[in-house]
């Protein structure tokens, strides 16, 4: 049986993935339709449910930002990485179960309600981070399977990143317990820095190679 090439295998990864973040982004939207027609007021008293389609959203396109631009770095994804990829993915997917628990909490849940879809939030989170960890050092240790040794570098300091937001979801869930809203809200700066970071990182990157201005 042929081999399938390097080029190829890391092209069906990221596709594959792709396809796995578009449809969890589709998701989440489900939450928002009405099931009858809802006047402005109405429309108003929905917002948990906005805010936790937000931070869900947020939560994915972050994942999707780090995910593209480490895929970027990969020459070849043996097994192991295809394997740590499902991991991520695995926590992607998730996402819209939570985001559905908290808008429901804040709505008409009581505070234990409200804690506990928190303490899910923070757990798919950890879902998330794990698999990236693993799957940043796994890359880093084996610079073979990397485009060039600056790539290396890049590996540990995002295993970094992503080990800080392990922490994140635990300071979440003690959050959650004095006010579960404040600990939803808690993500979005945090996401909103990563995004910010990443597309600076990528445009001074971008500058670089073209020998021009990043800006």
């Amino acid at each position: 049986m042929a081999l399938i090439e390097p080029q190829r295998r890391t092209g069906r990864l990221e596709a594959f993935s792709d396809a796995v973040f578009a449809i969890a982004l589709t998701l989440l939207v489900l939450d928002l339709l009405p099931e009858r027609a809802q006047s402005p007021h109405q429309l108003l008293e929905n917002w948990p449910a906005y805010l936790a389609y937000l931070t869900a959203f947020l939560t994915i396109g972050t994942v999707w930002l780090n995910h593209n631009e480490a895929i970027a770095r990969v020459r070849h994804a043996d097994p192991i990485v295809m394997l740590l990829n499902l991991g991520v993915l695995l926590g992607a997917s998730l996402v819209p179960w939570p985001t559905v628990l908290v808008s429901n909490a804040l709505r008409e849940g009581d505070r234990a309600d409200q804690v506990a879809a928190m303490m899910v939030f923070a757990g798919v989170a950890v879902i998330i981070s794990v698999p990236w960890v693993v799957l940043d050092l796994y890359l880093a240790r084996r610079p073979r399977l990397l485009n060039s040794s600056a790539d290396v570098t890049w590996m540990n300091r995002h295993a970094v990143i992503s080990a800080g937001t392990l922490l994140i979801a635990g300071v979440s869930v003690g959050v959650a317990f004095v006010s579960p809203l404040a600990s939803l809200v808690l993500y979005l700066p945090v996401f909103a820095v990563f995004i910010a970071a990443r597309v600076v990182e990528t445009n001074s990157e971008f500058g670089r190679e073209t020998g021009g201005d990043p800006a």
